[in-house]
């Protein structure tokens, strides 16, 4: 195939666009938020960085809420025997359960809206009620760790699903015509 002819099998619909951009400005906003929780003379960026959390996450819900049926826009929801008989082909080392889209990311997209969007919550509360701070902060540790295991789980099926897709073999090369083309031989 050519280049071109690869991009265009690449190119996704427009509406994959939108999860894509919204986890995008998460992504951002949520470590530009932990980052600058605990330092004063920047802490407004905790702030807007929190609130723009907070609605990325409101966004997406309401997307989600209104998507049709089936679409790429809807809410995940989590197939709990899916995901069971998935673990169990793990278990007996069936190699091929990685070649097709693993029910796992549902699962994390559960977790990964669900605790971040918990931590921006009771930040945002936490602006009118101070004593919510201390479970602000502890709400966002967990978030960070629920992060950081997404993009685990992420770059692990990536390379799990490379290591079970059978490549074409390619026969390598004889070097036996090269050496007698480099000793001189006829």
């Amino acid at each position: 195939r050519s280049s071109d002819e690869r991009r265009r099998a690449q190119v996704r619909p427009a509406s994959d666009a939108v999860p894509a951009r919204l986890s995008c400005l998460t992504s951002g906003a949520f470590l530009v938020a932990y980052l600058t929780g605990d330092i004063d003379d920047i802490y407004f960026m905790h702030v807007f960085a929190g609130y723009a959390v907070l609605a990325a996450i409101t966004v997406r819900l309401a997307v989600g809420a209104l998507a049709a049926p089936g679409g790429m826009l809807r809410l995940p929801r989590p197939d709990w025997a899916a995901v069971g008989h998935y673990l169990k082909r793990i278990a007996a080392l069936d190699r091929s359960v990685f070649a097709g889209r693993s029910p796992l990311h549902g699962l994390m997209a559960v977790l990964l809206l669900t605790s971040v969007g918990i931590a921006a919550g009771t930040g945002a509360v936490a602006d009118f009620v101070v004593r919510v701070e201390d479970l602000h902060e502890g709400l966002g540790e967990i978030a960070l760790y629920v992060v950081i295991g997404h993009i685990a789980l992420v770059l692990a099926l990536r390379g799990l699903k490379r290591w079970a897709t059978p490549r074409p073999t390619v026969p390598e090369p004889s070097v036996t015509p090269m050496l007698n083309h480099v000793g001189g031989a006829e």
